[in-house]
Protein backbone atom coordinates (compact mmCIF):
# COMPACT_ATOMS: atom_id res chain seq x y z
CA UNK A 1 0.00 0.00 0.00
CA UNK A 2 1.49 3.40 -0.91
CA UNK A 3 3.03 6.11 0.85
CA UNK A 4 3.04 8.32 -2.00
CA UNK A 5 -0.17 8.89 -3.22
CA UNK A 6 -2.64 11.61 -5.12
CA UNK A 7 -6.07 12.49 -3.51
CA UNK A 8 -9.23 14.38 -5.53
CA UNK A 9 -12.34 14.78 -4.89
CA UNK A 10 -14.82 17.36 -6.04
CA UNK A 11 -14.35 20.60 -5.01
CA UNK A 12 -17.28 21.01 -2.44
CA UNK A 13 -18.92 18.30 -0.93
CA UNK A 14 -22.25 18.90 1.01
CA UNK A 15 -24.18 16.42 3.23
CA UNK A 16 -27.04 16.87 5.10
CA UNK A 17 -31.02 16.38 4.58
CA UNK A 18 -31.97 19.08 2.50
CA UNK A 19 -29.06 19.70 0.49
CA UNK A 20 -30.84 19.34 -2.67
CA UNK A 21 -32.90 22.25 -2.53
CA UNK A 22 -29.71 24.23 -2.08
CA UNK A 23 -28.78 23.46 -6.19
CA UNK A 24 -29.76 27.01 -7.41
CA UNK A 25 -27.31 29.01 -5.31
CA UNK A 26 -24.22 26.61 -6.06
CA UNK A 27 -24.77 26.34 -9.77
CA UNK A 28 -25.34 30.26 -10.10
CA UNK A 29 -21.58 30.98 -8.78
CA UNK A 30 -20.63 29.19 -12.58
CA UNK A 31 -23.80 28.78 -14.47
CA UNK A 32 -26.71 30.39 -15.64
CA UNK A 33 -28.50 27.48 -18.58
CA UNK A 34 -27.19 24.17 -16.76
CA UNK A 35 -28.46 20.73 -18.81
CA UNK A 36 -30.13 18.76 -16.15
CA UNK A 37 -29.64 14.96 -16.78
CA UNK A 38 -32.31 12.45 -15.15
CA UNK A 39 -33.45 9.30 -15.45
CA UNK A 40 -36.43 7.54 -17.08
CA UNK A 41 -38.66 7.18 -13.97
CA UNK A 42 -37.85 7.99 -10.47
CA UNK A 43 -36.49 11.84 -10.33
CA UNK A 44 -39.73 12.36 -12.21
CA UNK A 45 -41.98 10.20 -10.26
CA UNK A 46 -40.68 11.35 -6.94
CA UNK A 47 -41.00 14.92 -7.04
CA UNK A 48 -37.60 15.58 -6.62
CA UNK A 49 -37.35 17.02 -10.51
CA UNK A 50 -39.59 19.32 -9.56
CA UNK A 51 -38.04 20.13 -6.47
CA UNK A 52 -34.41 21.06 -8.18
CA UNK A 53 -35.81 22.58 -11.13
CA UNK A 54 -37.75 25.11 -8.78
CA UNK A 55 -34.17 25.00 -6.87
CA UNK A 56 -33.02 26.68 -10.37
CA UNK A 57 -35.36 28.49 -11.39
CA UNK A 58 -35.33 30.42 -8.42
CA UNK A 59 -31.48 31.05 -8.51
CA UNK A 60 -32.91 32.67 -12.03
CA UNK A 61 -31.25 29.49 -13.93
CA UNK A 62 -32.72 28.63 -17.34
CA UNK A 63 -32.37 24.44 -17.28
CA UNK A 64 -32.66 22.23 -20.18
CA UNK A 65 -33.99 18.83 -18.93
CA UNK A 66 -32.75 15.67 -20.54
CA UNK A 67 -34.42 12.79 -19.82
CA UNK A 68 -34.03 9.14 -20.11
CA UNK A 69 -30.60 7.96 -19.18
CA UNK A 70 -30.88 4.35 -18.89
CA UNK A 71 -29.47 1.86 -16.38
CA UNK A 72 -27.02 1.34 -18.46
CA UNK A 73 -25.78 4.45 -20.58
CA UNK A 74 -24.63 3.87 -24.20
CA UNK A 75 -22.72 5.74 -25.61
CA UNK A 76 -25.40 6.77 -28.32
CA UNK A 77 -26.80 8.25 -25.55
CA UNK A 78 -24.41 10.74 -24.27
CA UNK A 79 -24.38 11.46 -27.69
CA UNK A 80 -28.23 13.00 -27.38
CA UNK A 81 -27.20 14.20 -24.42
CA UNK A 82 -24.54 16.34 -25.95
CA UNK A 83 -25.86 17.39 -29.04
CA UNK A 84 -28.97 18.95 -26.68
CA UNK A 85 -26.23 20.84 -24.45
CA UNK A 86 -24.73 22.21 -27.88
CA UNK A 87 -27.85 23.05 -29.37
CA UNK A 88 -29.15 24.72 -26.55
CA UNK A 89 -25.94 26.76 -25.53
CA UNK A 90 -25.83 24.82 -21.74
CA UNK A 91 -22.76 26.35 -20.19
CA UNK A 92 -23.41 23.61 -17.34
CA UNK A 93 -24.25 20.50 -16.09
CA UNK A 94 -26.48 19.06 -13.17
CA UNK A 95 -26.83 15.12 -13.18
CA UNK A 96 -29.96 14.38 -10.72
CA UNK A 97 -30.41 9.92 -10.29
CA UNK A 98 -28.27 7.23 -9.85
CA UNK A 99 -24.71 5.87 -10.99
CA UNK A 100 -26.08 5.67 -14.27
CA UNK A 101 -27.26 9.03 -14.59
CA UNK A 102 -24.15 10.47 -12.76
CA UNK A 103 -21.96 8.96 -15.39
CA UNK A 104 -24.08 10.30 -18.11
CA UNK A 105 -24.11 13.69 -17.35
CA UNK A 106 -20.58 13.56 -16.23
CA UNK A 107 -19.48 12.23 -19.78
CA UNK A 108 -21.81 15.19 -21.09
CA UNK A 109 -20.19 17.89 -19.24
CA UNK A 110 -16.72 16.48 -20.39
CA UNK A 111 -17.58 15.70 -24.19
CA UNK A 112 -20.18 18.89 -24.84
CA UNK A 113 -16.52 21.48 -25.17
CA UNK A 114 -14.60 19.19 -26.99
CA UNK A 115 -16.73 17.62 -29.88
CA UNK A 116 -20.20 15.96 -31.25
CA UNK A 117 -19.45 12.37 -30.02
CA UNK A 118 -18.26 10.81 -27.34
CA UNK A 119 -17.12 7.65 -29.33
CA UNK A 120 -13.17 8.87 -29.96
CA UNK A 121 -12.93 9.51 -25.93
CA UNK A 122 -14.41 6.43 -24.74
CA UNK A 123 -11.28 4.94 -27.15
CA UNK A 124 -8.73 7.05 -25.39
CA UNK A 125 -8.60 10.38 -27.03
CA UNK A 126 -7.76 12.80 -24.35
CA UNK A 127 -10.19 15.86 -23.15
CA UNK A 128 -8.14 18.62 -25.06
CA UNK A 129 -10.64 21.53 -23.71
CA UNK A 130 -12.52 22.03 -19.96
CA UNK A 131 -15.44 20.49 -19.35
CA UNK A 132 -18.45 21.84 -18.63
CA UNK A 133 -19.22 22.37 -14.92
CA UNK A 134 -21.22 20.02 -13.29
CA UNK A 135 -22.96 19.07 -10.01
CA UNK A 136 -23.71 15.66 -9.04
CA UNK A 137 -27.01 15.10 -7.08
CA UNK A 138 -26.88 11.47 -6.21
CA UNK A 139 -30.33 9.42 -5.72
CA UNK A 140 -29.11 6.73 -4.66
CA UNK A 141 -26.26 5.70 -1.77
CA UNK A 142 -24.17 3.57 -3.66
CA UNK A 143 -22.61 3.97 -7.13
CA UNK A 144 -19.97 6.67 -5.75
CA UNK A 145 -19.60 8.41 -9.56
CA UNK A 146 -20.05 12.17 -7.50
CA UNK A 147 -16.86 11.51 -6.38
CA UNK A 148 -14.87 9.79 -9.38
CA UNK A 149 -12.89 10.90 -12.07
CA UNK A 150 -14.80 8.66 -14.50
CA UNK A 151 -17.82 8.19 -16.45
CA UNK A 152 -18.30 3.85 -16.79
CA UNK A 153 -20.39 3.68 -20.45
CA UNK A 154 -21.60 0.76 -22.63
CA UNK A 155 -20.60 0.26 -26.06
CA UNK A 156 -24.13 -2.02 -26.95
CA UNK A 157 -22.82 -2.87 -30.27
CA UNK A 158 -20.22 -4.96 -28.75
CA UNK A 159 -21.18 -5.06 -25.70
CA UNK A 160 -18.34 -3.29 -23.57
CA UNK A 161 -18.38 -1.31 -20.44
CA UNK A 162 -15.60 0.61 -19.62
CA UNK A 163 -14.60 4.06 -18.43
CA UNK A 164 -14.18 7.33 -20.24
CA UNK A 165 -11.74 8.84 -17.64
CA UNK A 166 -10.09 12.24 -16.98
CA UNK A 167 -8.95 13.88 -13.91
CA UNK A 168 -11.15 17.12 -15.18
CA UNK A 169 -14.05 14.97 -15.06
CA UNK A 170 -14.37 15.69 -11.44
CA UNK A 171 -17.56 16.95 -10.12
CA UNK A 172 -17.17 20.88 -9.54
CA UNK A 173 -19.98 20.20 -6.27
CA UNK A 174 -21.30 16.88 -5.11
CA UNK A 175 -24.68 17.62 -3.16
CA UNK A 176 -25.31 14.31 -1.05
CA UNK A 177 -28.82 14.67 0.38
CA UNK A 178 -30.06 11.80 2.18
CA UNK A 179 -33.44 12.28 1.67
CA UNK A 180 -33.53 11.65 -2.03
CA UNK A 181 -33.02 8.01 -1.15
CA UNK A 182 -36.46 7.63 1.07
CA UNK A 183 -38.14 6.34 -1.61
CA UNK A 184 -35.34 3.94 -3.08
CA UNK A 185 -37.45 0.28 -3.07
CA UNK A 186 -35.88 -1.97 -1.02
CA UNK A 187 -34.32 -3.40 -4.01
CA UNK A 188 -32.72 -0.67 -5.72
CA UNK A 189 -31.48 0.38 -1.87
CA UNK A 190 -30.10 -3.00 -1.55
CA UNK A 191 -28.51 -3.08 -4.98
CA UNK A 192 -26.98 0.42 -5.07
CA UNK A 193 -25.87 -0.40 -1.05
CA UNK A 194 -23.92 -3.59 -1.94
CA UNK A 195 -22.45 -2.26 -4.74
CA UNK A 196 -20.74 0.63 -1.96
CA UNK A 197 -19.47 -2.57 0.05
CA UNK A 198 -17.51 -3.62 -2.23
CA UNK A 199 -16.01 -0.41 -3.54
CA UNK A 200 -15.53 -0.17 -0.01
CA UNK A 201 -13.73 -3.69 0.59
CA UNK A 202 -11.63 -3.33 -2.43
CA UNK A 203 -10.50 0.16 -1.85
CA UNK A 204 -8.91 -1.37 0.95
CA UNK A 205 -7.70 -3.78 -0.67
CA UNK A 206 -6.33 -1.99 -3.14
CA UNK A 207 -2.31 -2.02 -4.53
CA UNK A 208 -3.30 1.84 -4.49
CA UNK A 209 -4.60 2.17 -0.81
CA UNK A 210 -3.29 4.96 1.19
CA UNK A 211 -3.48 6.28 4.72
CA UNK A 212 -6.62 8.60 3.74
CA UNK A 213 -8.55 5.85 2.00
CA UNK A 214 -7.71 2.98 4.41
CA UNK A 215 -9.60 5.38 7.01
CA UNK A 216 -12.26 6.13 4.92
CA UNK A 217 -12.69 2.37 3.55
CA UNK A 218 -12.80 0.78 7.32
CA UNK A 219 -15.22 3.50 8.49
CA UNK A 220 -17.50 2.83 5.28
CA UNK A 221 -17.32 -1.15 5.44
CA UNK A 222 -18.59 -0.82 9.26
CA UNK A 223 -21.81 1.87 8.38
CA UNK A 224 -22.95 -0.27 5.57
CA UNK A 225 -22.73 -3.65 7.23
CA UNK A 226 -24.62 -2.66 9.85
CA UNK A 227 -27.50 -0.13 8.76
CA UNK A 228 -27.91 -1.45 5.00
CA UNK A 229 -30.14 -4.18 6.26
CA UNK A 230 -32.15 -1.84 8.19
CA UNK A 231 -32.44 0.99 5.37
CA UNK A 232 -33.79 -2.24 3.25
CA UNK A 233 -36.40 -2.96 5.67
CA UNK A 234 -37.23 0.63 6.93
CA UNK A 235 -36.59 2.52 3.96
CA UNK A 236 -38.34 5.82 5.52
CA UNK A 237 -36.18 5.74 8.28
CA UNK A 238 -34.50 9.39 8.26
CA UNK A 239 -31.43 8.00 10.56
CA UNK A 240 -30.88 4.34 9.09
CA UNK A 241 -30.86 6.33 5.25
CA UNK A 242 -28.59 8.77 6.86
CA UNK A 243 -26.02 6.19 7.91
CA UNK A 244 -26.17 4.40 4.48
CA UNK A 245 -25.42 7.27 2.47
CA UNK A 246 -22.94 8.72 4.58
CA UNK A 247 -21.14 4.96 4.44
CA UNK A 248 -21.73 5.61 0.46
CA UNK A 249 -19.90 8.62 0.85
CA UNK A 250 -17.01 7.31 2.61
CA UNK A 251 -16.90 4.52 0.36
CA UNK A 252 -16.67 6.46 -3.15
CA UNK A 253 -14.29 8.93 -1.51
CA UNK A 254 -11.98 6.35 -0.97
CA UNK A 255 -12.37 3.98 -4.16
CA UNK A 256 -12.21 7.27 -6.29
CA UNK A 257 -8.42 7.34 -5.00
CA UNK A 258 -7.61 3.74 -4.25
CA UNK A 259 -9.18 2.36 -6.96
CA UNK A 260 -11.63 -0.56 -7.37
CA UNK A 261 -10.69 -4.33 -8.55
CA UNK A 262 -11.32 -7.18 -10.01
CA UNK A 263 -14.75 -7.84 -8.56
CA UNK A 264 -15.77 -4.68 -10.53
CA UNK A 265 -13.67 -5.75 -13.36
CA UNK A 266 -15.25 -8.80 -13.77
CA UNK A 267 -18.61 -7.52 -12.98
CA UNK A 268 -17.82 -5.36 -16.44
CA UNK A 269 -17.66 -8.28 -18.18
CA UNK A 270 -20.78 -9.85 -17.37
CA UNK A 271 -23.23 -7.45 -16.15
CA UNK A 272 -24.25 -6.26 -20.40
CA UNK A 273 -23.31 -9.63 -21.56
CA UNK A 274 -26.20 -11.39 -19.46
CA UNK A 275 -28.06 -8.35 -18.15
CA UNK A 276 -27.41 -8.50 -14.52
CA UNK A 277 -27.33 -5.61 -12.28
CA UNK A 278 -23.93 -3.88 -11.42
CA UNK A 279 -24.80 -4.06 -7.78
CA UNK A 280 -25.55 -7.62 -7.55
CA UNK A 281 -22.75 -8.72 -10.08
CA UNK A 282 -20.74 -7.26 -7.58
CA UNK A 283 -22.43 -8.93 -4.46
CA UNK A 284 -22.15 -12.42 -6.64
CA UNK A 285 -18.06 -12.20 -7.78
CA UNK A 286 -16.78 -10.62 -4.37
CA UNK A 287 -16.53 -14.08 -2.40
CA UNK A 288 -14.84 -16.17 -5.13
CA UNK A 289 -12.36 -13.09 -5.34
CA UNK A 290 -11.63 -12.64 -1.39
CA UNK A 291 -11.17 -16.89 -2.14
CA UNK A 292 -8.85 -16.10 -4.63
CA UNK A 293 -6.32 -12.80 -3.20
CA UNK A 294 -6.19 -14.53 0.26
CA UNK A 295 -3.41 -15.62 0.07
CA UNK A 296 -2.04 -12.39 -0.57
CA UNK A 297 -4.42 -10.12 1.09
CA UNK A 298 -4.95 -12.19 4.54
CA UNK A 299 -3.99 -9.31 6.42
CA UNK A 300 -6.28 -7.28 5.17
CA UNK A 301 -9.20 -9.29 4.88
CA UNK A 302 -8.54 -9.68 8.23
CA UNK A 303 -9.14 -5.77 9.13
CA UNK A 304 -12.16 -5.86 6.84
CA UNK A 305 -13.26 -8.60 9.37
CA UNK A 306 -12.71 -6.76 12.34
CA UNK A 307 -14.68 -3.56 11.25
CA UNK A 308 -17.97 -5.90 11.24
CA UNK A 309 -16.97 -7.55 14.35
CA UNK A 310 -16.51 -11.26 12.61
CA UNK A 311 -13.75 -13.59 14.23
CA UNK A 312 -12.06 -16.08 12.56
CA UNK A 313 -13.51 -19.36 12.38
CA UNK A 314 -12.11 -22.52 13.73
CA UNK A 315 -9.83 -24.09 10.43
CA UNK A 316 -10.71 -21.12 7.83
CA UNK A 317 -8.60 -18.14 6.75
CA UNK A 318 -10.08 -14.42 7.56
CA UNK A 319 -10.33 -14.48 3.83
CA UNK A 320 -12.78 -17.56 4.01
CA UNK A 321 -14.50 -16.78 6.99
CA UNK A 322 -15.18 -13.14 5.10
CA UNK A 323 -16.41 -14.25 2.35
CA UNK A 324 -18.83 -16.79 3.59
CA UNK A 325 -20.16 -13.71 5.71
CA UNK A 326 -20.45 -11.85 2.63
CA UNK A 327 -22.54 -14.13 0.75
CA UNK A 328 -25.73 -14.34 3.96
CA UNK A 329 -25.34 -10.53 4.02
CA UNK A 330 -25.88 -10.42 0.20
CA UNK A 331 -28.76 -12.86 0.75
CA UNK A 332 -29.91 -10.94 4.30
CA UNK A 333 -30.60 -7.66 2.15
CA UNK A 334 -32.55 -9.65 -0.79
CA UNK A 335 -30.13 -10.03 -3.74
CA UNK A 336 -29.15 -13.00 -5.54
CA UNK A 337 -26.39 -14.70 -4.43
CA UNK A 338 -25.30 -17.29 -7.55
CA UNK A 339 -25.02 -16.27 -11.59
CA UNK A 340 -27.36 -18.87 -12.48
CA UNK A 341 -29.95 -17.14 -10.48
CA UNK A 342 -29.62 -14.92 -13.42
CA UNK A 343 -30.66 -17.86 -16.23
CA UNK A 344 -26.72 -17.37 -17.07
CA UNK A 345 -25.88 -20.75 -18.45
CA UNK A 346 -22.41 -22.43 -17.65
CA UNK A 347 -21.08 -22.95 -21.06
CA UNK A 348 -21.73 -18.93 -21.64
CA UNK A 349 -18.94 -17.77 -19.25
CA UNK A 350 -16.17 -19.28 -21.04
CA UNK A 351 -16.89 -16.77 -24.09
CA UNK A 352 -17.29 -13.28 -21.97
CA UNK A 353 -13.33 -12.89 -20.80
CA UNK A 354 -11.79 -11.35 -23.95
CA UNK A 355 -8.82 -9.58 -23.58
CA UNK A 356 -10.34 -6.74 -24.87
CA UNK A 357 -12.58 -6.83 -21.76
CA UNK A 358 -9.54 -6.79 -19.15
CA UNK A 359 -9.23 -3.63 -17.76
CA UNK A 360 -6.79 -1.79 -15.40
CA UNK A 361 -8.76 -3.62 -12.00
CA UNK A 362 -7.52 -6.76 -12.76
CA UNK A 363 -4.18 -6.09 -14.83
CA UNK A 364 -3.27 -4.39 -11.23
CA UNK A 365 -4.67 -7.29 -8.96
CA UNK A 366 -2.23 -8.24 -6.50
CA UNK A 367 -2.15 -11.48 -7.09
CA UNK A 368 -2.10 -12.18 -10.90
CA UNK A 369 -4.95 -13.16 -12.72
CA UNK A 370 -4.94 -15.51 -15.95
CA UNK A 371 -7.59 -15.57 -18.20
CA UNK A 372 -8.13 -19.51 -16.99
CA UNK A 373 -8.70 -17.83 -13.00
CA UNK A 374 -10.95 -15.36 -14.31
CA UNK A 375 -12.94 -18.26 -15.98
CA UNK A 376 -12.99 -20.03 -12.79
CA UNK A 377 -14.18 -17.41 -10.89
CA UNK A 378 -17.02 -16.95 -12.82
CA UNK A 379 -17.49 -20.78 -12.58
CA UNK A 380 -17.39 -20.52 -9.25
CA UNK A 381 -19.60 -17.80 -8.70
CA UNK A 382 -22.18 -19.72 -11.20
Amino acid sequence: MGESFVFRLPQEIYFGPGEGKRVGEHLRRFGKRPLVVVGRRFAQESGILDEVLHSLASASCEAVVFKGVPPEPTLEVVDEGVKMAREACCDSVVALGGGSVLDCGKAIAGVAPNGESVVPYFEGAPLLHPPLPWIALPTTAGTGSEMTNNAVLTDASRKLKKSLRSPSLVARVALIDPTYTYSLPPYHTAVSGVDALVQAIEAYTSPHANPITDVLAREAIGLLWEYLPQAVREGKNPFFRKQVAKGSMFSAMAFANASSGPCHGLAHMIGPEFDIPHGEACGILLPPVIRFNGQVLEERYRDVARCIGLEKKEGQSFAETLASAFLEFVAQVGLRTRLRDFGVLREALTRVVREDRIGRSILENQRPMRVADLVALLEEAW
